[in-house]
């Protein structure tokens, strides 16, 4: 069975949202090392999630980037890896 552009993008948007649950979830515990924070969600997603690694360093990213933006009440995460496009 092919995956439909709308199946396809309700993952991702799930995935992402995951992504972004983990960071939240997560963040307390990186504080001195958000690069080891940016890692462990990919890691996560990869492993607990079967997400492929290349899928999930973009939607880790994007997930980094939402919670980076102006109107986002959290602020605070370093963005080292957001200078790299995907």
């Amino acid at each position: 069975m092919i995956p439909t552009p709308h199946c396809a993008q309700d993952y991702r948007t799930s995935m992402q949202q995951a992504a972004r649950a983990y960071l939240l979830r997560h963040k307390a515990e990186y504080l001195a090392d958000s690069d080891q924070l940016f890692e462990s969600c990919i890691r996560h997603l990869a492993i607990a999630l079967e997400v492929p690694a290349n899928t999930a360093t973009k939607l880790v990213h994007l997930a980094w980037s939402e919670i980076q933006a102006p109107d986002s009440a959290l602020t605070s995460f370093p963005s080292s890896h957001l200078t790299h496009s995907l």
